[in-house]
């Protein structure tokens, strides 16, 4: 169960009869290529760079300031009760200096994100922004238009949740990977050669 601001669910209440003017904001936590530092990148549907304070994904309060002018767009966000894996894509312009920096100049590649929103009334935030999706970077490709047309820079943003649930475990059981977890684990000593007879139990 969510519980908005009194604010915020008040005017997506009434956005039916006076509209709604939404203003998201995403945050990424990507490594810097020379140091491996994590370094926060974070941008925001508006024109004007903001600095604000909001809640974290874990629950405290920080401050960021968020790039404006980035021509950020959030798409596919749907919200399920399953275990469907439904991934949120989050573009930017390709021009945008500091779009560039996000995509060229840093690793986003796994990288932790935080998406918020709030609502524009009368030319302010109606509050604080809140926190719609946590996850984690999939996918990140640089469309390079030809003459004449537009390209873009879309980042896919997967529920961190369900990419653990849908990883493959790469490990195997065998005798060498049983051993690195303890050395003295002799399990699977025999796998190898166990697997190639067919042993019937009421045979001597």
């Amino acid at each position: 169960m969510r519980f908005y601001d009194p604010a915020f669910a008040a005017s997506l209440a009434s956005a039916r009869e006076g509209g709604i003017a939404p203003a998201t904001f995403v945050h990424f936590a990507g490594l810097n290529r020379a140091t491996g530092d994590v370094v926060p990148l974070s941008v925001w549907s508006g024109d004007e760079d903001i600095t604000l304070t909001l809640q974290a994904a874990d629950g405290s309060l920080v401050s960021r300031t968020y790039v404006g002018g980035c021509g950020l767009r959030v798409e596919g966000m749907i919200y399920g009760a399953d275990l469907t894996d439904r991934p949120v894509s989050v573009s930017l312009s390709q021009i945008a200096p500091y779009a560039q920096e996000i995509a060229r100049g840093h690793d986003l590649r796994l990288a932790h994100c935080e998406i918020h929103a709030t609502t524009w009334t009368r030319g302010a935030l109606t509050s604080a922004p809140q926190i719609e999706w946590i996850g984690i970077v999939d996918d990140g490709p640089i469309a390079t238009p030809s003459a004449g047309s537009e390209g873009a820079i879309s980042i896919t943003v997967r529920s961190e949740l369900m990419a653990h649930l849908l990883a493959i475990n790469p490990a195997k059981s065998s005798d060498e990977h049983q051993r690195r977890r303890s050395p003295t684990d002799g399990f699977s000593k025999y796998s190898a050669a166990i697997r190639s007879r067919s042993v019937q139990w009421y045979k001597e």
